[in-house]
């Protein structure tokens, strides 16, 4: 017998089985999840993991498989300090000076073996040295400068050598690099001081990304957005992606490029030499400059560097003399071996 009082309804069929879907599809994509970490964690384990204080760096203690643009196997692997682990002659003892080589990915040199690497290769030819690769792909010299405190500190060297390429001018402007991620920034106020952003700018960069709520965090935890990012996404969208970067990267002006080049010029000098480190700065040109004969940047950053009081060298010459076909890929903007064999025969008694 009943008092009259309204009965609580039962859910509806639908409602039960629309949810027991829901569960089922979410269980279904974190085992989807977990195995896809898994399979890139043995097969293709990431180079670089995104760093708030930096933009990306290396992940340490990884080893890696690589193709160059000719589909040369090269193995890429970085220490416990994501340092680029390079053959050493030996035990130098003690008193072996210790050189610290600071760029992006002409440092790095994942396109090559690590005993055809220029910082290997000047290694060898000093005898008196340890040197040690610090390159990382994409890097500004700002986020090279940023980087450097740390690095002077891990590793106490005597010498810093600071490559520099003609893309890092603007590089060092630009919020974002679209392959890898955002990063810090410097930009020019109106008065013509230089400020440096360090905090990441995401909106700048989130219109690289597959469109979706969240993407940066997707992008930053999610492995299957990061796989239909790059299958997908990037292979139907590269061009545009591409053509945008560039429309940026083309309406920064010159002025502005030197400026904060020269800024972050004085501060890499400041903060090696209050290490006790000496600093010596290398420009490597690009492959048209090579075959050009012409790299008017040179001229410019011998000018900073005599003003630093730091000893300058551009390969512009010795990459001439060994000839930009053979010194460079044919697409693939970086250097082959003999490219690289080519800087290290300059660099060593620069080094000396």
């Amino acid at each position: 017998m009943t008092n009259g009082a309204p009965q609580p309804k039962k859910p509806k069929r639908w409602r039960k089985l629309a949810l027991l879907a829901l569960a089922s599809f979410a269980v279904a994509l974190a085992f989807a999840e977990l195995g896809l970490r898994v399979a890139n964690a043995a097969l293709h384990p990431a180079i670089y993991e995104l760093d708030a204080t930096l933009g990306w760096r290396h992940v340490p203690n990884v080893t890696r498989a690589l193709l160059d643009e000719n589909g040369r196997e090269v193995r890429f692997e970085t220490d416990a300090l994501g340092l680029r682990v390079t053959p050493h002659a030996g035990d130098l003892g003690d008193d072996a000076r210790r050189l610290l080589f600071v760029g992006d990915s002409f440092t790095a040199g994942s396109e090559v073996e690590a005993d055809e690497l220029f910082v290997t290769l000047c290694e060898r030819a000093l005898t008196d040295a340890r040197c040690l690769d610090a390159g990382v792909g994409g890097y500004s010299t700002l986020q090279q400068l940023l980087a450097l405190d740390q690095r002077l500190a891990q590793l106490e060297p005597d010498v810093v050598v600071l490559a520099v390429y003609e893309n890092d001018f603007v590089d060092n402007l630009m919020p974002y690099f679209s392959g890898l991620g955002p990063r810090p920034y410097a930009r020019v106020g109106g008065t013509g001081a230089v400020e440096l952003v360090r905090e990441r700018d995401v909106a700048r960069y989130e219109p690289f990304l597959q469109p979706a709520p969240g993407a940066f965090w997707l992008y930053q935890h999610c492995a299957i957005y990061r796989a239909v990012h790059k299958t997908i996404f990037l292979q139907s969208h590269g061009e545009r992606i591409a053509a945008r970067e560039q429309r940026e990267r083309d309406a920064v002006p010159l002025a502005d490029q030197r400026l904060v080049m020269a800024e972050l010029l004085r501060r890499v000098a400041e903060t090696t030499r209050a290490r006790g480190a000496e600093l010596r700065v290398v420009a490597l040109p690009s492959r048209e400059m090579v075959r050009d004969d012409d790299a008017p940047s040179h001229a410019w950053l011998r000018e900073q560097c005599a003003r630093l009081d730091a000893p300058f060298l551009s390969l512009l010459e010795p990459l001439r003399r060994a000839g930009y076909e053979a010194s460079y890929f044919a697409r693939d903007i970086h250097l082959t071996a003999a490219g690289h064999a080519a800087v290290a025969a300059a660099l060593a008694p620069f080094l000396r």
